[in-house]
């Protein structure tokens, strides 16, 4: 039987590496016990930890000249941290990001 992870590959021995971003639907992510034995299943994490120190250094730069394009469209909103409150609670009722920022001097 062809779970959700595998429905749409041709080739259980091809690498498919599941990258865990978030925990906005639970704290943790349980995986059938099938799909760990019927193909080729790499776990890995996104957070801190996930990447050396080095490894994150080494990208800053290309990181910061792809980000400086301008060529993102992202669904984002600055609240300062005197707001931190409110916040929290609109973050509960929206899928927009929001991005606590030190309080305007």
């Amino acid at each position: 039987m062809r779970g959700p992870l595998r429905s749409a590959r041709l080739d259980d021995a091809q690498r498919l590496t599941w990258i865990e971003v978030g925990s906005i639907t639970g704290a943790s992510s349980p995986i059938p016990s099938a799909a760990l034995r019927a193909c080729n299943l790499h776990l890995v994490g996104s957070g801190q930890g996930s990447v050396s120190p080095r490894d994150i250094v080494a990208e800053l730069a290309d990181l910061a000249a792809e980000v400086t394009t301008g060529s993102y469209d992202l669904d984002v909103r600055a609240v300062p941290l005197s707001q931190v409150t409110a916040a929290w609670a609109e973050a509960a009722t929206t899928s927009r990001r929001l991005v606590i920022v030190p309080n305007a001097a």
